[in-house]
C-alpha cells in the first residue's frame, strides 16, 4: 500500500535509498521531500557514509569501517595475496604492518613493580637494620627458542584462533545519514505487503520515512517549526504522527506525504501513539496532560487525562487499546481508558529514560540510570531487571523475547540474553550517545539513533543474508560451491537470467541526489593527492580516436604511454623505479598494427585496445561487427571495446542483445572484451542497469559507459548504477567484472572522484587496471600538470611537459 503508491504515483521510479545523503529543502512548507536515495529492484548493497562527507559540518572521530577524518582516503586492511602488487600510493596510505606487533603486559609488569616496592619497604625479621628479604619471582613460562612463527607456534596460534567462518562474521551496520541534529526517537510500522517502514524523529525538525529492512530514504516530512521529539507509524504504514517542540502534533499521509491534521497543544509535545485501528491518537508532553484525539473528528476537543506531576516523556496504548501507559520523571502510571482514571503507579529510583510496550506477553520495558527493567504491562509488577555498565537511554526487546538491545551514554550498543541476562556482545558504531533503539517487527534487525545525527541498522543474526546484507563466501574456499551455483558467463551452459532484470526499477532523483553528494566530497591534498593521481595514471586507457589519426601521432602516443610522467618528477617522489605506465592504448582497428609496432619498438608490454563492432553508432550488421573484431585481434589487439546496438535496449529485446554480445565475446577469442553501453542514448537509468547485467551475463570482461562521441558521456549517476550492477552480479555469480568510465573525464579532480567512487562502491580490490580503467585522451596532461605543481610548487608552462 505505501510502497506501491510511493513508487508509482509519488515519484514514479520507486522508493529511495539513502546511506550518505543529507535532507535538503527548507522553510515551513507542508510537503514531503523526495529523491534522496537509491533503491534497486534486485537486491543491492549499501556502502557506508563517504569518507570525506560530513552532514553535520564538523570533524568526527575515525572509525574502523564507516567514517574517517578528512585527509588520506580510507584503505581497507586486508591480507594481500602472495605476489599481488600493492596499490600505487604512498606507503603509509596503502599498507599497514606486515607482522603482528609485539604484545606488552602492563598489568603484569605493574603488579611486579608493586610487589618489589612492597618488599623494599619491609624490614627483616633479624632486626630493624637488616636487609629486606629478597623475593624470588615465579619463573616465566618457557619461550619458544625457534625462529618466529615456527611450526609449533603456528600450531598454537591455530588452536587458539576461532574458526575462519567465525572470524569473518563481523557486525557491519548500515549507516543512514540525512539528519543534521541528534536523532531522538524511532518507530517501525507493522509488516505490510510491501515490507515494513521506519520513521525517525530528530531535533532538526524534519522527520524522515525509510524502508525498514534497508534504510532506503523515502521522504522527509516538512512542516514543523521546532525539534521533533516523537514519531510513530500506524500498523499498515499509511499514516504517520509526529510530536514537536512547536507545541503541535501532526498527522501525515505516509503515502503522499501530505499533512492531514495539526493538533495544537499548550506546551512541547513529547510522545504520540496510534490505536491499532488508527482512529485515535494519544499525545503527551510538558503540560503534564494526556490527550486522546478522535481523528475522524479533528475539530472536536480531545479527551484529557490529568494526574502526572511532571512533564510526560512517553505515552503508549496497551492491552488492545483498553489501557494507557505513561511515564514522567520517576513515575510510570497505568490508566484505564474507559474511566480515564489511574489504575496503578510505579515509582523508580531515577528518571525514566525510555519505555517500550511489547504486546506479545504484555511486557513493559523501562530504562532508568543503568537499569533495564521488565514489568507486566497489566499490573506493573516487576518480572526481572538487568544492570548495564553505563547509563542506558533506550532498550528494546526482541519480538520472540530471545534477546534485548540497549544503548546509552558510552556510545555503545549492548546485546543481552533475555532469559539469563548474559551479555552476548557489545560494540561501538556511533560517534555520540545513543538515544533510541528499536527492533524491527520481524526481529531480523534493530535500529539505533544517536547524538551524531545518524541512524544505523544492525543485524540480529550476523552473517545472515537479509535486506542489503549479503553473506558472500570467499572464492578460494568455495570454488566448487560457486561453480555449482552458476556457470561461467559466455559458456554454452550459461543461459540468460531475465529474472534478474524483469522487475528492475531505479529511483532517478535518488541517484542524482547521491551523485550530487559525491561531488561535494572534500578532495585529498598533498602527498595523498599525488599518490591517487599516480594510481589514476596506471588505470588510464590512453586514447586517440580521431579521423585524422596517422602512424606518427599513434607512435607519439605510445611513447607517452610508456613515459606518462616526466622522469625527474617521479624521482622527486621516489617513484621512478615503480614501472608506472598507462594501462593500455586505444585506437581504431586500422591503427592497431601501428600501435603494436611502436610499443614493441619501445620495449614495453602495454596492451593495445581497439574499438570495434560498428563504433561509435553500432548501426552495422552483426556479420560486419564480428569481422571487424576478428581483424582487430588478428592485427594484435589484446583488448576489444565493442559497442552495443542501442535499438535493442530501447525496444526491450534483451535476448537479442545477449546473443549479439555473446557472439562478439566468441569473436574476441583470448582478447579481453569491454562492452560500451553508450549510456547517454539508453533513455533511462533502469535501461542502463539492465544493459549492464545483460552484458555481464554474456561474458563481458568490462562494462564501459560511453564512446566519447555522444552528447552525454560518463556521469556519476550512471557510474553509480553500473557499479551497483557489477556488485550484484558479483554477489550472484562470484565473478568480478571491470568498470570503465569514458568520455568527458578531463581533469585530475574528476579522475580522483571516480577513483573514490569506485573504492566506496566496489572496494579497494577494484582499484587496479585489471578491474578499473579510465578512458581519456586529455586527462593525462592535466594529471601531469598537477604532479608538476606538487613537486615544484609552480604550475607547468606549455613547453614544460611533453605532448600526449
Amino acid at each position: 500500500m505505501v510502497c506501491a503508491r510511493f513508487r508509482q504515483d509519488w515519484f514514479a521510479d520507486g522508493g529511495g535509498a539513502c546511506k550518505e545523503q543529507r535532507s535538503t529543502g527548507g522553510g515551513t512548507e507542508n510537503r514531503l521531500e523526495t529523491g534522496c536515495g537509491d533503491v534497486w529492484g534486485t537486491p543491492a548493497f549499501s556502502s557506508p557514509q563517504p569518507p570525506h562527507s560530513n552532514p553535520r559540518g564538523r570533524p568526527r572521530a575515525p572509525s574502523s569501517h564507516t567514517e574517517q577524518e578528512p585527509g588520506p582516503p580510507p584503505q581497507r586492511t586486508r591480507r594481500r595475496p602472495p605476489g599481488q602488487p600493492l596499490p600505487l600510493a604512498a606507503p603509509a596510505a596503502i599498507s599497514g604492518p606486515t607482522e603482528l606487533p609485539r604484545r606488552h603486559f602492563p598489568r603484569r609488569r605493574r603488579q611486579q613493580q608493586q610487589q618489589q616496592q612492597q618488599h623494599r619497604g619491609r624490614r627483616s625479621v633479624a632486626g630493624p637494620r637488616g636487609p629486606a628479604p629478597r623475593r624470588r619471582l615465579p619463573p616465566r613460562p618457557p619461550r619458544c627458542l625457534h625462529p618466529p612463527r615456527c611450526c609449533c607456534c603456528r600450531l598454537l596460534l591455530l588452536l587458539l584462533q576461532p574458526p575462519a567462518a567465525a572470524m569473518a562474521m563481523r557486525q557491519t551496520p548500515l549507516t543512514c545519514s540525512g539528519h543534521t541534529r541528534p536523532v531522538v526517537d524511532l518507530a517501525f510500522s507493522g509488516v505490510t505487503p510491501y515490507g515494513y517502514f521506519l520513521i525517525s524523529a530528530c531535533k532538526d525538525g524534519k522527520p524522515m520515512l525509510r524502508q525498514g529492512d534497508t534504510g532506503d530514504w523515502i521522504g522527509t516530512f516538512l512542516g514543523h517549526k521546532g525539534a521533533v521529539w516523537g514519531a510513530t507509524l500506524n500498523k499498515d504504514a499509511t499514516k504517520a504522527a509526529t510530536a514537536a517542540a512547536d507545541f503541535t502534533a501532526k498527522v501525515w499521509d505516509a503515502v503522499s506525504g501530505d499533512e492531514l491534521i495539526t493538533l495544537a497543544h499548550k506546551h512541547i509535545v513529547k510522545s504520540v501513539d496510534f490505536t491499532q485501528d488508527s482512529n485515535y491518537l494519544l499525545t503527551g508532553g510538558q503540560d503534564k496532560l494526556l490527550r486522546i484525539y478522535d481523528l475522524s473528528k479533528p475539530e472536536a476537543e480531545p479527551d484529557v487525562v490529568s494526574g502526572h506531576t511532571s512533564g510526560i516523556k512517553k505515552a503508549l496504548w496497551s492491552s488492545d487499546d483498553k489501557q494507557i501507559l505513561s511515564a514522567d520523571d520517576k513515575t510510570v502510571r497505568l490508566w484505564d481508558r474507559s474511566t480515564m482514571t489511574e489504575v496503578k503507579a510505579l515509582n523508580v529510583a531515577m528518571s525514566v529514560s525510555s519505555m517500550e510496550y511489547v504486546p506479545e506477553g504484555q511486557i513493559l520495558v523501562i530504562t532508568y540510570g543503568k537499569t533495564i527493567a521488565f514489568h507486566s504491562a497489566e499490573t506493573l509488577e516487576q518480572i526481572k531487571s538487568f544492570e548495564a555498565p553505563a547509563t542506558i537511554n533506550s532498550a528494546s526487546l526482541h519480538p520472540e523475547k530471545e534477546c534485548l538491545v540497549a544503548g546509552g551514554e558510552d556510545f555503545k550498543l549492548y546485546k543481552y540474553d533475555y532469559n539469563t541476562g548474559e551479555e552476548l556482545e557489545s560494540y561501538k558504531g556511533h560517534f555520540g550517545p545513543i538515544h533510541c533503539v528499536r527492533f524491527s517487527p520481524d526481529g531480523e534487525l534493530y535500529a539505533s539513533g544517536s547524538e551524531d545525527g545518524t541512524l544505523r541498522l544492525w543485524q540480529t543474526t550476523v552473517g545472515k543474508t537479509y535486506g542489503l546484507w549479503k553473506c558472500v563466501v570467499p572464492e578460494e574456499e568455495n570454488a566448487e560451491a560457486a561453480k555449482a551455483r552458476t556457470s561461467l558467463p559466455g559458456t554454452a551452459e550459461e543461459e540468460i537470467e531475465l529474472g534478474w532484470i524483469s522487475k528492475v526499477y531505479v529511483n532517478q532523483p535518488a541517484v542524482v541526489r547521491h551523485a550530487e553528494q559525491i561531488q561535494k566530497w572534500r578532495t585529498v591534498k598533498g602527498n595523498w593527492q599525488a599518490a591517487w593521481l599516480l594510481k589514476a595514471v596506471t588505470c588510464i586507457d590512453l586514447t586517440t580516436l580521431s579521423g585524422d589519426d596517422t602512424p606518427s601521432n599513434v607512435h607519439r602516443m605510445c611513447f607517452k604511454a610508456k613515459h606518462p610522467i616526466r622522469e625527474d618528477l617521479l624521482k622527486a617522489m621516489d617513484m621512478h623505479d615503480k614501472g608506472i605506465t598507462v594501462a593500455a592504448v586505444c585506437v581504431y582497428p586500422a591503427r592497431v598494427a601501428d600501435a603494436v609496432n611502436s610499443l614493441k619498438a619501445a620495449g614495453c608490454n602495454i596492451p593495445v585496445a581497439s574499438v570495434a563492432a560498428g563504433f561509435p553508432s553500432g548501426q552495422t550488421p552483426l556479420e560486419t561487427k564480428l569481422a571487424e573484431i576478428k581483424l582487430a585481434v588478428q592485427y594484435g589487439a589484446r583488448e576489444i571495446d565493442i559497442v552495443i546496438s542501442r535499438s535493442l535496449v530501447l525496444s526491450g529485446q534483451w535476448e537479442s542483445l545477449y546473443e549479439e554480445i555473446r557472439q562478439c565475446r566468441e569473436a574476441c577469442g583470448e582478447a579481453h572484451m569491454k562492452t560500451i553501453l553508450a549510456t547517454g542514448e539508453l533513455g533511462s537509468l533502469a535501461n542502463v542497469y539492465k544493459a549492464s547485467m545483460i552484458a555481464m551475463m554474456a561474458g563481458s570482461d568490462f562494462i564501459k559507459t560511453s564512446t566519447g562521441k555522444e552528447v552525454e558521456n560518463a556521469t556519476l549517476p550512471v557510474g553509480v548504477v553500473m557499479m551497483r550492477a557489477i556488485k550484484e552480479f558479483y554477489w550472484q555469480t562470484g565473478n568480478k567484472v571491470g568498470f570503465k568510465p569514458a568520455g568527458g573525464i578531463r581533469t585530475a579532480k574528476e579522475a580522483i572522484t571516480w577513483l573514490m567512487l569506485v573504492k566506496d562502491e566496489l572496494g579497494v580490490e577494484w582499484l587496479k587496471p585489471e578491474l578499473f580503467r579510465l578512458g581519456a585522451s586529455s586527462l593525462l596532461e592535466d594529471i601531469e600538470k598537477q604532479i608538476f605543481h606538487h613537486v615544484t610548487g609552480s604550475y607547468a608552462l606549455q613547453h614544460d611537459l611533453a605532448m600526449a
